[in-house]
């Protein structure tokens, strides 16, 4: 059964459904056994989410008023700095010829046009890395004499993923820790108890955020069936590479060996040469011309980036100014480990509003390392 919304419904519980005037609401009545008189569970179309509503907030919608005409979405993007040659150039973007722009921004990156379905966007940063646990020399602690690797503790991972050059690359383009993945799957599965439809997956190149995106969707039980588009302008805000070389990320090809589920297909909108160390916040943040095109279908985009991924993306979407550079820093200082903002579009207003993200707040304590030689048995 279907019901369209005739007045705004803002939740006032966490297991409530948002409904905005002239939504589809998909209802099963025989799943209503746990709603009170006067409620229903619903799930929205235009956000995929499932939550209770007011039933006479609704009334019964018209066969035809389901009928779906497919088109696509155009995606605002930005562009980081290019070389002359570069800027000259028009590159083929998704079948089309663009001419690149001389800046470099995340902050327009998802401004909509010719939008026919509303949809959700969620931007999350990757799960907990080996580094943020063990320091930036996390590898020489799991490193042999003559150069292997072995688990020094059951929080760095079992393997790491083969690269052709040097494992040492890895220092500098840390993995998750062990849990880091589990905090991925659980997030993963929790969108599936929420009913949350993803049907595109944007991931920065660094392989912490590929990770991150692969076991979401392992929880989400969508492996093989949604591919990571991996999307070099999405890696964070290089000024905090502190002055270092931009790491040399894992290719296509090693990616794929390693058994992640890569979209081959999807061709990045920013080259990897465009990545600079230590670019200014004006570049970071200075706007740009349109790039990213998805095809129209229901669901929610993930994109998994870095802590510096989330307020740009999202202020942007929803028409706020950038902040100024001091105050995103400390922004970005209070973002956990997959932190996640949900946006999702208004189409009556023509805007995107910023909402509840369709899953709790991950929490955990620190947990340090035990010695029980130093611990039990000292004097």
């Amino acid at each position: 059964q279907t019901l369209r919304a005739l007045f705004q419904y803002k939740p006032q519980n966490i297991d409530e459904l948002m409904i905005n005037a002239g939504d589809l609401i998909f209802v099963d009545p025989t799943q209503q056994s746990d709603a009170s008189e006067g409620w229903v569970i619903g799930t929205s179309h235009r956000t995929g989410c499932r939550g209770f509503l007011p039933e006479n907030y609704t009334q019964k919608a018209h066969e035809s008023d389901t009928w779906v005409k497919h088109r696509e979405y155009v995606f605002e993007t930005a562009s980081r700095s290019f070389t002359k040659t570069e800027k000259e150039s028009n590159v083929k973007l998704n079948g089309e010829a663009h001419n690149l722009s001389m800046s470099r921004s995340v902050t327009n990156i998802l401004s909509l046009q010719n939008a026919a379905l509303r949809r959700g966007v969620l931007v999350m940063r990757h799960g907990e890395r080996v580094d943020q646990v063990f320091g930036k020399s996390w590898l020489q602690q799991c490193l042999t004499a003559d150069g292997k690797y072995y688990r020094a503790d059951l929080n760095f991972p079992s393997s790491l993923p083969r690269q052709k050059d040097s494992m040492k690359q890895l220092e500098c383009d840390p993995p998750l820790s062990c849990c880091g993945i589990f905090q991925s799957r659980l997030i993963g599965e929790a969108l599936l108890d929420q009913e949350v439809t993803v049907s595109y997956v944007y991931s920065s190149p660094a392989l912490g955020c590929v990770q991150t995106a692969q076991h979401v969707l392992q929880g989400l039980k969508l492996n093989q069936k949604v591919r990571i588009r991996v999307e070099p302008g999405l890696f964070e805000w290089t000024k905090w590479e502190a002055s270092r070389a931009i790491p040399n990320f894992m290719t296509m090809a090693e990616l794929l060996e390693a058994s992640y589920d890569i979209d081959t297909s999807y061709r990045g909108n920013f080259p990897l040469s465009s990545l600079v160390p230590s670019e200014s916040y004006e570049d970071y943040a200075s706007p740009s011309p349109p790039f990213f095109v998805f095809p129209a279908v229901p669901g929610v985009i993930l994109i998994v980036g870095h802590g510096s991924s989330l307020a740009p993306l999202t202020r942007a979407l929803t028409r706020l100014p950038s902040r100024a550079s001091r105050d995103f820093a400390q922004t970005v200082h209070k973002i956990p480990s997959l932190g996640m903002c949900f946006c999702e579009e208004q189409k009556e207003e023509n805007k995107w509003q910023m909402v509840n993200p369709p899953v709790k707040t991950l929490t955990h304590g620190a947990n340090a390392a035990f010695n029980w030689r130093n611990t039990i048995m000292e004097d």
